[in-house]
Formats: C-alpha cells, structure tokens, sequence
C-alpha cells in the first residue's frame, strides 16, 4: 500500500535513472570485451580495404558493361 500512496517518479527522473542504469551497464559490458591487439587490428585494417577495393572494383566492371550493352541497345533502338 506504501507504493500505491507514494508519488509517481516524473517521466524526467524516470529517464535519468534509467539512463544512468543503462550506462553502467555498457560500462561493465565494455570491461568483459577481448579487445584485438595493434597487430590484429592493422590485419584486419588491411583485410577490409582489400575487399572494398575488390567490390569497387566488382561494381565498377558491372557498371561499365551494363552501360555498354544500354547504349548498344539504344543505338539498335533509335
């Protein structure tokens, strides 16, 4: 019956505590993470730029055959 006569926390105070919860909990989330070494994170660098690289690469050969075969296309068209 105490809960029930007690005042309700205001949408503010709510937020704040909950954010204030939230917060310590990324906190000790962030601690447990098995952060890589400067080795594995300079391979791993190099390992996302080589497949950028060779997808830029994929879509800038797909690009430039589509727009073959569109204009040879229109040619034949018009």
């Amino acid at each position: 019956m105490a809960a029930k006569s007690a005042k309700k926390e205001s949408l503010p105070v709510r937020w704040w505590r909950s954010a204030v919860v939230f917060l310590g909990e990324v906190k000790a989330e962030l601690t447990k993470v098995a952060w890589p070494g400067r080795d594995e994170a300079v391979a791993s660098t190099w390992v996302v730029i080589g497949a950028v690289v060779v997808v830029a690469a994929w879509i800038f050969v797909v690009d430039k055959l589509t727009a073959l075969v569109m204009s040879g296309l229109l040619r034949l068209i018009g």
